[in-house]
């Protein structure tokens, strides 16, 4: 974790374990970015059920650039108009206080919400001693390197302090850059996430683009009746408060993780696993969470069987269109669900990937909104973990994460993950560059993850 510091100061390099010091990022430089325009006195951004669903978890997305021909001024300046069209993302966390008179609406009282304040993103300007193409060779080879280069900071203790966006600029040595953005998943979910960073691109670009449909801010968004009585498998609650430090409680180190699966590897794990089976509808998701799942099944071991039977799925949609869409711009409304290999004399460290990805095709899945209603239990606010109450397998294959260009050009590489990641890890999949191949992101614990590298490359046989 980075220590936050005044604009214009500087901090230690920061860089991912097992990494030469030339990975290292180095010469934090911190300045603000706040909306072109005032946004109104005394707004609120109600946050729904759902949102509050994910207020421990937040979104990782890097972009890697080669050489895009830009300042830090020509990156920033776009910034102020597209502020403008995304101000809840300028705001501050803020609990609702009782009024005098105001007994009724007691319930609510606590219950966090975005005050409009327009006090703005933050930007962080980094240097790396690396070239792009060594950075790529060595990220190909050991994975995991995305993290250094996006801000590392969670919400909290300081709620009123807390920016919801970081977007971290990282200048290599060969003039290449990178875009590292930190997004509080209470915000919106990936597909808001990737939507908005496009929007801003659009506006680098000279896009004149309508402004995306938010929801009514001060309209306090409906809780959706819960369609269980119980906290649902999917998800977890905390084992004591967080309060307003708003981190993921494990017991474990966690750590990042990265993969590439071709496409031609993909063919292959497509063949092999359905050889002598019959065929089921089953997509390159599928294919590379239940390998990852037998995997960490094996690798976790008897001890931790029953925990590694359940696992979280959860399945994004289209990212939200220009002109709003079918959903507003941010919202959290992927869906969430769980499976269970059920017992009967094997494990999932044993089962085939065939009947692996048949039980991840065929998850039960909610909309969180369902999700956030059966956890919360009637109350407005809660403590829960998604992303790694149990091995969780994110599905972004639908978002064109690729989309996002600096002048003309297309990124050489994309990671999207999620950070505030429980004990039971988490990985994120979706295109590659080319589109037919899987990048996979994830998030887990320390001494599991160099295995499960192994173990996948064994598996893909790239080893």
């Amino acid at each position: 974790m980075v220590v936050e510091a005044n604009s214009g100061s500087t901090l230690a390099a920061v860089g991912v374990a097992g990494t030469g010091s030339s990975m290292a990022v180095h010469g934090h430089q911190l300045s603000t970015v706040v909306p072109s325009s005032v946004t109104g006195e005394e707004v609120n951004y109600e946050l729904a059920d759902a949102d509050l669903l994910h207020k421990l978890h937040y979104v990782r997305a890097v972009h890697v650039f080669r050489a895009p021909p830009l300042t830090i001024r020509e990156l920033k300046e776009p910034m102020f108009p597209w502020l403008d069209m995304y101000f809840p993302v300028s705001g501050r966390l803020r609990r609702r206080q009782a009024a005098e008179g105001e007994e009724a609406a007691a319930a609510a009282v606590g219950r966090p919400y975005v005050r409009c304040n327009d006090c703005g993103v933050r930007i962080v300007e980094v240097d790396c001693d690396a070239t792009v193409e060594q950075w790529l060779e060595a990220e190909a080879e050991r994975g995991g390197l995305c993290k250094a280069l996006a801000y590392d900071k969670v919400i909290g203790p300081e709620l009123f302090f807390s920016p919801l966006l970081y977007v971290q600029i990282t200048s290599f040595k060969c003039g290449g850059m990178a875009l590292g953005f930190t997004w509080a998943h209470l915000i919106g979910d990936i597909p808001s996430a990737v939507a908005s960073f496009r929007k801003w691109a659009q506006v680098l670009g000279g896009n004149k683009a309508p402004a995306p449909t938010l929801r009514d801010p001060l309209a306090v968004p409906p809780s959706a009746p819960p369609t269980s009585v119980t906290v649902p498998p999917s998800v977890k609650a905390t084992a004591a408060p967080v309060g307003d430090h708003w981190v993921v409680p494990t017991t474990h180190d966690m750590v990042s993780l990265s993969f590439h699966v071709t496409e031609q590897q993909l063919q292959e794990l497509r063949l092999s696993a359905t050889k002598g089976h019959r065929r089921e509808v089953v997509g390159p998701f599928e294919l590379v969470s239940a390998l990852m799942w037998r995997a960490l099944a094996a690798i976790r071991g008897p001890e931790e069987e029953e925990a590694t039977r359940t696992v979280t799925v959860v399945k994004t949609g289209a990212a939200p269109t220009s002109g709003g869409g079918p959903r507003p711009a941010l919202t959290n409304e992927h869906r969430i669900g769980h499976v269970v290999f059920a017992t009967g004399g094997s494990s999932p460290a044993t089962a085939d990937v065939a009947k692996l990805a048949a039980l991840l095709a065929g998850a039960h899945l909610e909309e969180a909104s369902a999700v956030a209603a059966a956890a919360f239990a009637g109350a407005d606010d809660a403590d829960v973990v998604v992303y790694g109450a149990n091995l969780t397998f994110v599905d972004a294959e639908g978002l064109e994460v690729y989309e996002l260009e600096l002048a003309g050009r297309r990124p050489a590489h994309v990671e999207y993950a999620v950070d505030g990641v429980g004990d039971g890890g988490a990985a994120v999949v979706h295109r590659d560059a080319g589109g037919r191949g899987r990048t996979v992101a994830a998030v887990l614990r320390r001494g599991k993850a160099d295995r499960l590298r192994a173990a996948i490359r064994d598996a893909l046989r790239v080893a």
